[in-house]
């Protein structure tokens, strides 16, 4: 996934600027905010699989290129990036630092939408609505490609829990990866999954949520005792903030980081699966 600090002229086109905000945080994120208002209850992988759903909706103009802004948070907007690279789109940029450097930078932004964005959004809306009882929608034209590789299943974990061909890191707080801090699912134990290791995903940003620059993400991993040089694979708590570790790595040029899609949700409602921590001991 391309990514880097915003370097746009302060002299940008205002007809550009209201394509970025307008067609991009107006619709993208409005959809994605219904979402997250209308399902918030159902099953993990249903939410992210709608989550995708909405992206790939704003892809119906064959866009070569895309730049997400954060509404509170980069994670859901990285997942959103990493998973158009799943189905095979490439040209996926992150605007480093969010909305709130782009503004702190001095770029204008605008307070309302266009109602072409507006008709967007309610489109998408109806869509998602018609999947989530079971209806049938008109045809995508989003072409995909699914990239296999990206995204591993449970048996390949245990596969690797064995061979140790990749290198495990698990990107969620430390009290919760070491078993001393509960789980936010309820009936999840905290804990590990064994042969991982943690790098918590906040320590990819600095202060001002921008993305660290190469050297300093190459220290925290090595302080982790993780090699960029061989392979590695990331999960998390259910494979989303997982996708800023693997955002880091592709700083480092590791483009091609898997990640647990059911992640430690998953592995730990398994019960004959081996987990380390002290609320599984």
């Amino acid at each position: 996934m391309p990514h880097g600090t915003c370097h746009m002229s302060k002299e940008i086109q205002s007809k550009s600027i209201k394509l970025l905000i307008f067609q991009v945080l107006s619709s993208l994120i409005w959809m994605e905010y219904q979402i997250e208002e209308q399902i918030y209850h159902t099953c993990c992988r249903l939410r992210k699989l709608l989550l995708l759903l909405a992206l790939l909706l704003e892809s119906r103009t064959k866009m070569e290129w895309l730049c997400m802004m954060e509404r509170a948070s980069l994670v859901p907007l990285v997942f959103g990036g990493e998973m158009f690279r799943v189905f095979g789109h490439e040209k996926v940029w992150v605007l480093d630092g969010g909305l709130p450097r782009w503004r702190a930078s001095g770029y204008d932004v605008e307070s309302s939408a266009s109602s072409d964005a507006i008709l967007k959004a309610n489109a998408a809306s109806e869509v998602v609505e018609k999947i989530y009882q079971g209806q049938p929608t008109s045809p995508i034209t989003f072409k995909t490609k699914f990239q296999p590789h990206l995204v591993w299943t449970l048996d390949q974990v245990k596969e690797n829990m064995e061979n140790k061909t990749y290198q495990h890191i698990d990107a969620r707080a430390k009290a919760r990866f070491d078993g001393t801090a509960p789980e936010p699912r309820k009936g999840i134990p905290s804990g590990h999954i064994p042969g991982s290791k943690c790098v918590p995903f906040p320590q990819m940003f600095d202060s001002s949520q921008t993305l660290l620059p190469a050297e300093e993400l190459k220290k925290r991993f090595e302080e982790e005792d993780i090699s960029v040089d061989s392979p590695i694979m990331a999960s998390c708590g259910t494979g989303v903030t997982a996708c800023i570790l693997a955002l880091g790595l592709h700083r480092l040029g590791k483009t091609d980081v898997p990640i647990y899609d059911g992640s430690w949700t998953e592995w730990a409602m398994e019960p004959d699966l081996p987990m380390v921590g002290s609320s599984s001991s």
